[in-house]
């Protein structure tokens, strides 16, 4: 593996949930017309519904994140669009350790009328890398603990680095 390319994105909240229900909503308004009578004519029902699905789809397809070029030693930050990604290559600094940590919380989600209004315990794994310093140069946050695992091995070997894991075993 040549390059590492982590997506800071979560389809199931936020705007990401809004892209997918204007999907929804757009695919329903083109096929409505067919169970239901409508006085609309055709070009408005077409333009509402492909204009929906147009919309969801640039907002589901926007999100940021970090790639890291493992032969070029280089990194970029980068927001995307439809599959283009804007951001400034910048030179990768020399990673010595990569530590994968667990945190937990308590999450409340308050009622907005889009998303679901859960709450409970949830934990986070945090993959950070660190070069001298005692921050951290990047953290990637996974919900699944052997994704972080997997790709902490990954950047970590790559990385020519240490990998320590302070995470607890699983029960």
């Amino acid at each position: 593996m040549s390059n590492f390319n982590f997506k800071r994105r979560n389809l199931s909240s936020g705007p990401h949930l809004l892209g997918l229900l204007l999907i929804i909503t757009g695919l329903f308004a083109l096929v409505s017309p067919l169970f239901f009578k409508n006085e609309s004519s055709i070009e408005r029902v077409l333009t509402v519904g492909v204009g929906a699905i147009i919309l969801g789809l640039v907002i589901v397809s926007s999100y940021g994140g970090t790639f890291i070029d493992f032969t070029e030693k280089r990194f970029k930050e980068y927001f995307t669009i439809g599959g283009y990604k804007f951001g400034e290559w910048t030179t990768l600094p020399v990673i010595l350790t990569v530590k994968v940590i667990s945190t937990s919380y308590m999450s409340t989600n308050t009622p907005n009328g889009i998303s679901p209004t859960l709450s409970g315990k949830v934990t986070d794994f945090k993959t950070l890398l660190y070069s001298n310093a005692t921050k951290p140069v990047f953290s990637f946050v996974y919900s699944n603990r052997e994704k972080a695992v997997k790709h902490a091995k990954s950047l970590a070997f790559n990385l020519n680095a240490e990998l320590v894991l302070k995470i607890p075993e699983r029960k």
